[in-house]
């Protein structure tokens, strides 16, 4: 488990980084249709922090479990392993975080009817959801 859960985390935050660019909601409404990414949010809307929080989540499990997995292969630093493997574990929950938020503005709206998730949500939320069971599986290397 010293190498597969490190390349685990590295497809998981790529995952996450390409659900960033993917539909996120599909809104229609008289005919029309408009697909809004987590990309268009966060830069049509002023730096909205939800999408914000899925780009810096994945750069840091990418950063932490490259780290873990190059520190795994050439020599044996518990330590660092166990440390990135805990950072990867905060950045797979600030992943997670902002397509949650998402989900719960909808859920609660009264307009919910005419907007449907798409899927750079769930595909954020799965990368968040796997990459904090095998950053729990990092942190855990004996």
């Amino acid at each position: 488990m010293r190498i597969a859960s490190p390349i685990v985390l590295i497809v998981c935050g790529i995952l996450a980084l390409v659900g960033l660019f993917k539909a996120w909601i599909d809104v229609s409404f008289m005919g029309f249709g408009v697909s809004l990414t987590g990309w268009d949010a966060m830069t049509l809307d002023g730096l909205a922090w939800e999408p914000l929080l899925v780009l810096i989540g994945s750069i840091i499990l990418l950063i932490c479990s490259i780290t873990a997995l190059v520190l795994g292969i050439v020599r044996k630093a518990r330590g660092v392993v166990i440390g990135m493997g805990i950072a990867s574990v905060l950045a797979a929950i600030m992943v997670l975080a902002g397509p949650v938020k998402i989900l719960i503005e909808i859920a609660t709206d009264e307009f919910a009817s005419m907007s449907v998730l798409g899927v750079g949500i769930y595909l954020c939320i799965a990368a968040a959801v796997i990459a904090f069971i095998f950053g729990i599986l990092a942190a855990a290397v004996r």
